[in-house]
């Protein structure tokens, strides 16, 4: 039998899902697991729900298929992605939100999309402006106060073959308010322009990319409505990621 280093991972709502990889993968496994949501463990803690590992092709199931001594870039991003999603599924106390999120001035900017939309372009671009990063994946709201803090993970810049350019540029930082939020679709030849949403178009807005919406409706409305009693939201095409931030920034003033 193959030896294999296993950890547990208990999310909030208390379900396990279990790794193993070959023990020289280890460390960077521990690179990509998830920084909220999913509370490692040394120790069968337990029922496991999720099984996953890698092969020298793609993910597996341990013990029913054979590891791997070096699984491609792929498999390492498709792995993360699994660790990422059994977490957020499943947070409890705070709703997370398919978003990129910038802090400037004590306030958040909350930018959903979804994956392809451009949020990551637009993550460096901000940081590349001196605008702090808490995400380009996920906004997690607290559904009480409307505060949102950030997903910290390296910005993933996707490559031609599937695979992904990992910047280290996102912070940690305690939940702050959201001054804006901005649905913003990527139109190069058309001239940018902004539209203002009313409260009830903001929150409807937002819970379209709310990925815990049908598991848990009453928490992410209460956490969308949140938002959208402080926040203001708008809606608009852009072009240039540089330009954009600017302009993101001028609508939070």
């Amino acid at each position: 039998m193959q030896e294999l280093t296993r950890f547990w991972g208990v999310a909030d709502n208390g379900e396990v899902m279990e790794l193993a990889v070959r023990p020289h993968l280890v460390d960077r496994l521990l690179e990509r697991w998830p920084p909220v949501g999913l509370a490692r463990h040394d120790e069968p803690v337990g029922p496991v729900v999720v099984q996953r590992g890698l092969s020298d092709e793609w993910i597996i199931i341990p013990d029913r298929d054979p590891s791997g001594d070096n699984p491609p870039l792929l498999a390492w991003d498709q792995l993360e992605q699994s660790m990422t999603l059994f977490a957020v599924q499943r947070l409890t106390s705070v709703v997370a939100v398919h978003s990129a999120v910038f802090a400037h001035d004590g306030r958040a900017i909350v930018v959903p999309a979804a994956s392809g939309g451009g949020k990551s372009t637009l993550t460096m671009a901000a940081a590349d402006a001196g605008v702090r990063v808490l995400t380009d994946e996920y906004a997690l709201i607290d559904q009480v106060t409307g505060l949102v803090s950030g997903w910290r993970r390296p910005v993933r810049i996707l490559r031609d073959d599937g695979t992904a350019d990992r910047r280290d540029v996102a912070v940690d930082s305690e939940p702050i308010p959201v001054g804006l939020v901005a649905f913003v679709s990527y139109r190069p030849d058309e001239e940018p322009g902004w539209t203002d949403l009313s409260a009830g178009e903001l929150a409807g807005e937002l819970l379209g990319h709310t990925i815990s919406a049908r598991d848990r409706p009453h928490e992410s409305f209460d956490a969308a409505l949140a938002v959208a009693r402080t926040a203001r939201g708008v809606k608009g095409t852009r072009g240039e990621a540089a330009a954009t931030i600017g302009q993101l920034l001028a609508l939070l003033d």
